[in-house]
């Protein structure tokens, strides 16, 4: 099983990454948040790795934290829950606002992933809601965010401005990614961030 990888990376495509480790290409596939904030083509990368083996197929599922790969791993152990559906989750969702949702039997939240219904949604709170409560949601809260205070502060700006928590850090970090200076302030993360929300991209 494959638990690891650090490489460059090779090629970035929807959905997937290619990662060089030692002139080998592993094909990994990502969340949407990760797939933006990944980097650029030549950067090093480390992912967590989860080895998904099908009769025709062996799929690698990778998350830049312990944690996102701990709650994909969660999710696939749900009944009815397979790869695909545990990274749209995490895609809409980051692992602590998932974790709040189903610690707190949040039906309307969970149900806001493409593909889960009522059902589904229910058989989660169901089978993990007495796993999460031992799992400390503010060390998450804070690595999903980069660790960065300014990035958390701006990206709860956007949440109040009626984002959703997912796409406000997808968009703060891909400000931050594209910043020409590195002490970027938080007025400027929001306004910036703004702009890549509303499609129209691109920095001054």
């Amino acid at each position: 099983m494959i638990g690891k990888l650090r490489g460059q990376i090779d090629s970035v495509d929807e959905g997937t990454v290619i990662i060089d480790v030692a002139g080998v290409g592993y094909q990994v596939r990502v969340t949407a948040g990760e797939l933006d904030r990944i980097g650029g083509v030549g950067e090093e990368v480390i992912l967590y790795i989860h080895t998904h083996v099908r009769e025709d197929a062996l799929e690698l599922f990778g998350f830049r934290s312990r944690r996102e790969l701990q709650v994909f791993q969660m999710l696939v152990g749900v009944s009815g829950v397979g790869p695909r559906m545990a990274m749209d989750t995490l895609s809409a969702l980051d692992p602590a606002d998932f974790l709040r949702a189903v610690g707190s039997a949040d039906i309307a939240v969970l149900t806001q992933v493409s593909g889960v219904g009522r059902k589904t949604a229910e058989r989660l709170v169901l089978e993990l809601q007495d796993r999460v409560g031992g799992i400390d949601l503010t060390p998450a809260a804070a690595e999903d965010a980069g660790g960065d205070a300014p990035v958390e502060e701006a990206a709860e700006a956007l949440q109040a401005l009626g984002y959703n928590r997912a796409e406000a850090v997808r968009a703060v970090r891909r400000v931050v990614r594209g910043a020409a200076e590195t002490d970027i302030d938080v007025q400027d993360l929001i306004r910036l961030a703004l702009r890549e929300l509303s499609g129209e991209g691109g920095m001054s």
